[in-house]
């Protein structure tokens, strides 16, 4: 049975690993692509080099915070199976109806509900940090999108710095790319933390499927994505990524898991304000809000439940 559990839970942790890859590394070089910098297919295997890479060597903080830090104690084996598979449940729910559910919080969501059925005590310190910083990051990035945004515009002419700015949106991609990678990692293999493996077994373990979700389908949405960010700028599209990326490998130092979707739009919504304008309206700002509310309540409920069916059917 032990086996069972330990096989599954690595498989949907796979399956995570390559939704991340999927959904927040294209966006990092959609810049890139719409600079003409880089091909299509060389920008795909960049940023999925990158992710893998960032997973590998940065991933460890945050999921040691998935794993064990938000609850006293590791999550059991079947909790980890629990909370990932639905997070997977969810990724799905996303991509099929295109509804936005950060994985961050739904899989933060998942192991609260978790923690609540199964009886263990959340460490109250360590989500508040969390939920803080994330209160923060809109407010932070909106401010570092337009900081940046305006001094981008005063002093890098776009017509006499295109050179530049083309290295400067790669370098931004790649940042971008690799912290992905460091943020997000931990949500597909820090539950797996409870089987005893160790962390360097799973961070190369997460960052191969980040590399896989990315090289498979980065290629369509970079493309897709490169489109919206040339509609509004190399300077603005920079300044809106480097805030994203600077505000994520904060959350990697701090061991916090990131909404890149939370952060992008955001500091995208700061870069338009320099020109009294954005590209984000009303309506889809507040849909997206709520979105990631109920992402979040939706992973408690759906997690407590499983979880309490889970343990009536071994007790009984």
């Amino acid at each position: 049975m032990i086996q069972i559990i330990v096989l599954l839970a690595f498989i949907v942790a796979i399956f995570v690993g390559i939704s991340i890859g999927a959904s927040s590394v294209p966006p990092a070089f959609g810049p890139v692509r719409s600079s003409g910098s880089l091909g299509i297919l060389q920008s795909a295997l960049l940023a999925a080099i990158a992710a893998a890479a960032g997973a590998i060597i940065q991933g460890g903080r945050v999921a040691d915070t998935i794993g064990s830090n938000i609850t006293s104690s590791a999550l059991m084996g079947p909790q980890a199976l629990i909370v990932l598979l639905i997070a997977s449940i969810l990724v799905i729910v996303s991509i099929t109806f295109k509804y936005p559910m950060p994985t961050a919080f739904t899989v933060v969501g998942a192991i609260i509900g978790s923690a609540i059925s199964f009886g263990n005590e959340i460490q109250s310190f360590v989500l508040s940090s969390i939920f803080l910083y994330w209160l923060a990051v809109p407010l932070l990035a909106i401010i570092m999108g337009y900081v940046s945004s305006k001094y981008l515009r005063r002093f890098v002419d776009k017509e006499k710095s295109k050179k530049p700015l083309k290295y400067l949106t790669l370098f931004m991609g790649f940042f971008l790319a690799y912290t992905a990678g460091a943020n997000s990692v931990g949500l597909a293999v820090g539950p797996l933390q409870s089987f005893g493996y160790p962390m360097i077994i799973l961070l190369i373990l997460g960052g191969i499927s980040i590399l896989i979700g990315a090289l498979i389908f980065s290629p369509k949405i970079i493309d897709a994505v490169s489109f919206e960010y040339a509609s509004i700028g190399t300077r603005r599209s920079t300044a809106s990524l480097g805030s994203a990326a600077i505000l994520a490998q904060i959350g990697v130092f701090l061991g916090i898991p990131v909404s890149f979707n939370q952060a992008i739009i955001a500091s995208t919504i700061g870069s338009g304000l320099v020109t009294g304008k954005s590209t984000v309206g009303k309506k889809k700002l507040l849909f997206t809000v709520l979105a990631w509310l109920s992402a979040f309540l939706i992973a408690i409920v759906s997690t407590y439940a499983l979880s309490e069916a889970v343990q009536h059917f071994l007790i009984v």
